[in-house]
């Protein structure tokens, strides 16, 4: 009777392993962290076969996030026969990131010590992508305020100024020192009211009014009013591809081109060749490549390239980026930036018209 009743037990727990194997990332170590133990979903997760995990601790997937504080907390708790709960951002052995809500359940002797213990995960990186997207989007919001705030208490002072140092300018003789100056603190004002031009834009975006329009036309516009500033005269436009046509918005999909393509035409120092390639791409979709022979975009800020105020450059407001996701995200498309030494590559996708 006894041995019937502890095999049904065992079944019991056979049963309630293979559900929880089936849902949970599980791992079970000894006192020193040894992995002992590791299910499919474990490996499925992390990328490493079996055997690679077991014998080895939990350091081979540590993404170096959490501080030394937070894990000297994790092993005190569990050391002591606590449950420890949490969430933990791992590394993948391909190098991608994942988070796990973590339940870390002390396995513990007659004398009360733990012998092992058990870690039950499940996979949130989904959950926490959305939440730092909504950080981000609120964040930007916050932002955005501030700029149009500021944005509109500069933008008419900077008009009353420069009418005033025109009106001296005009009064002085052309051929005159003072006349080059003033005409040089005319033209910076002019670059200080393009980046409040920028700031209003980005803080008030406006509803697209779409319509099939050519993106080869558009591409040939904007290269035309780019290579008329005498800064970018070396610069060639080449475009390539059949002409695709999008439904889009032509006057803000014009200022997308615009500021990507004088990103690229100032990232090669106003000499080069950019090239641009038009295609279809599945889902009713069409795509605008558009590649520099730059240094490349450093890697400390490619992440960052679509944020608001983030360059490498001297001068620029470092919202052209940020205004073009900000539009083509608005017509339900997609723009992403890759980049090497041999230069970067800014990828569009938009709806087909």
């Amino acid at each position: 009777m006894g041995s019937l009743r502890r095999r049904s037990h065992t079944s019991e727990l056979e049963e309630l392993k293979y559900a929880l194997d089936q849902s949970a990332i599980v791992a079970i170590t000894d006192t020193r962290g040894t992995i002992t133990y590791a299910n499919d979903r474990f490996c499925e997760i992390s990328k490493y076969p079996r055997e690679e995990l077991l014998g080895w601790d939990h350091r081979i997937i540590n993404s170096g996030y959490h501080p030394k504080a937070f894990m000297r907390d994790l092993w005190e708790t569990i050391e002591s026969g606590k449950i420890w709960r949490g969430e933990i951002r791992n590394r993948a052995k391909d190098g991608t990131v994942y988070w796990v809500d973590t339940t870390i359940v002390p396995f513990l002797a007659t004398d009360g010590r733990p012998y092992q213990y058990m870690a039950i995960r499940y996979e949130t990186t989904e959950r926490k992508l959305a939440e730092e997207r909504l950080r981000e989007r609120e964040g930007l919001a916050r932002l955005g305020q501030m700029a149009a705030i500021i944005a509109h208490e500069v933008k008419n002072p900077l008009a009353g100024i420069k009418g005033a140092l025109q009106v001296v300018r005009g009064s002085l003789p052309k051929e005159g020192r003072d006349h080059a100056i003033f005409g040089d603190i005319i033209a910076r004002l002019d670059s200080l009211n393009e980046m409040v031009q920028d700031l209003l834009l980005f803080s008030r975006p406006r509803t697209p009014k779409p319509a099939p329009i050519s993106l080869r036309m558009l591409v040939d516009r904007t290269a035309a009013l780019l290579v008329r500033d005498s800064d970018l005269a070396k610069v060639e436009v080449v475009v390539e591809g059949d002409d695709v046509v999008a439904h889009a918005d032509p006057a803000q999909l014009q200022h997308v081109f615009q500021n990507v393509l004088l990103n690229a035409a100032q990232a090669m120092d106003g000499q080069g060749r950019i090239r641009v390639a038009l295609s279809s791409v599945a889902g009713g979709r069409c795509e605008v490549v558009i590649a520099d022979e730059g240094p490349g975009i450093p890697q400390e800020v490619h992440d960052r390239a679509f944020e608001p105020f983030v360059t490498t450059k001297h001068r620029g407001s470092g919202l052209g980026l940020a205004i073009a996701k900000q539009v083509v995200e608005l017509h339900h498309g997609e723009i992403s930036v890759e980049s090497t030494d041999a230069g970067a590559t800014i990828r569009v996708q938009l709806p087909a018209g």
